[in-house]
Parts: C-alpha cells; structure tokens; sequence
C-alpha cells in the first residue's frame, strides 16, 4: 500500500464517490434519508457513518445487489 492509499479516509471516498456521481450533499442526503449536515460531518471525518447506514450506501450505489 502506498501512502496516498493509506491517507484515504472513509468520508473522503464518500465525497469522492457523491462528486463522482455529480450530486450535491443535499441530493445524496435525502436519497439516504439522512440531514445534509450529517452527510457534510461524515465527508470532514468528524464521524462516521454506522454500518446499516454504509450498507445502505452501497446499495445506492449499487455495489451490492
């Protein structure tokens, strides 16, 4: 692994993944059901979200199906 992979945090590739899709916060927010802030909280590190809520992610995303 090389230092750039290891700098990457769970919210960086959430926002990686939201830009990559072309949506706003507030967009991905209410497809999760989530409030835009918690969305922006978990994009800065200050938390994380919890495990149904990453599942539930993925499934957006459509990684799992």
């Amino acid at each position: 692994m090389n230092q750039e992979q290891t700098n990457i945090t769970t919210g960086k590739q959430i926002r990686h993944l939201r830009t990559q899709l072309g949506m706003t916060q507030e967009e991905l927010a209410g497809e999760l059901n989530v409030t835009r802030q918690a969305l922006s909280n978990w994009e800065r590190d200050v938390n994380e979200p919890d495990l149904n809520m990453l599942k539930k992610f993925a499934f957006f995303l459509r990684i799992l199906e």
